[in-house]
């Protein structure tokens, strides 16, 4: 079991310095280093774009406590969430780590998606957070708000994928004039609670 967890972290030490090799060879800057530690650090910088991967600190809005503070940077996390992660996500590249509400999670790409996966201390995930378009909405979602909230501006998306679950979740940020709700549907486009 030891040899099989050591034998994983190196192939995942392995993966995300060929990323950074590429990169440099590339001779292009690393924003997206930036960008997670913007994110983990609990940065209140907003952006305008809504474009997976480049403003994965929109998953972390009106969760922050009340004194504006969210995820903090972390070096040490329990192997039992370094190995889930690396078994969960084997691919991915540019991960930083942080601490939140008493979980771990992890800032990383798949591709050109960024995402943030969020751990159990014991190595259960909890669930996978990606920046989505309106586009990639099912539409039965986007009926039901405006259904019941006519006047509706939509902000950002969030698709949120559980592991006990089969339907994916979409976290929907409204503003109606002076007020922003978060509203939570299924798939299906029911309106459900989740705890966020």
């Amino acid at each position: 079991m030891k040899k099989l967890l050591i034998c994983t972290f190196a192939i995942f030490i392995s993966i995300g310095l060929l990323a950074q090799k590429q990169k440099q060879k590339n001779n292009k800057p690393d924003n997206s280093r930036q960008e997670s530690r913007d994110v983990v650090l609990g940065s209140e910088k907003k952006k305008s774009n809504n474009k997976p991967g480049k403003d994965v600190d929109v998953i972390w809005d009106g969760t922050k406590d009340r004194d504006g503070i969210g995820p903090k940077y972390s070096k040490n996390q329990p192997a039992k969430v370094r190995a889930a992660f690396a078994s969960d996500y084997p691919n991915a590249v540019n991960v930083s780590w942080s601490k939140y509400r008493g979980d771990w999670t992890a800032t990383f790409n798949s591709g050109i998606i960024r995402s943030v996966a969020v751990y159990h201390a014991n190595g259960e995930r909890r669930d996978t957070r990606t920046v989505i378009q309106k586009t990639q909405l099912p539409k039965i979602i986007l009926d039901d708000i405006f259904k019941k909230r006519r006047n509706a501006q939509l902000g950002d998306i969030i698709k949120i994928e559980v592991p006990q679950s089969v339907k994916n979740i979409f976290r929907i940020k409204t503003t109606e004039g002076n007020t922003t709700h978060f509203v939570f549907y299924d798939a299906d486009g029911k309106e459900v609670s989740y705890d966020y």
